[in-house]
């Protein structure tokens, strides 16, 4: 599940909810401060953080791993969508 910790006020964070919403992504918000985060995450790491699983992006790396999520979205909805396949002999599934 994608998570984005983030400041109440922050005009990045909205960005990527703006982006996160208009690829229909779905993500849960958790609104946490600096010093929360550099617990959670070293004192590297600056808000807004994304999660999935296991991996964890802040900073630079924010607007690659948004165009890697919006791809992987755009693949997974072209393969679930309600189709009918019709094989050699005409009949369908």
């Amino acid at each position: 599940m994608i998570k984005l910790f983030r400041k109440e006020n922050s005009s990045q964070a909205n960005a990527i909810e703006a982006e996160f919403q208009d690829s229909l992504l779905a993500y849960d918000r958790v609104v946490i401060d600096e010093n929360e985060a550099k617990r959670m995450f070293g004192a590297e790491t600056s808000l807004p953080v994304i999660t999935n699983n296991e991996k964890v992006v802040s900073g630079e790396q924010i607007p690659a791993y948004i165009k890697e999520l919006q791809t992987l979205m755009n693949d997974w909805q072209q393969f679930q969508g309600d189709s009918c396949y019709v094989n050699d002999k005409g009949e369908n599934c």
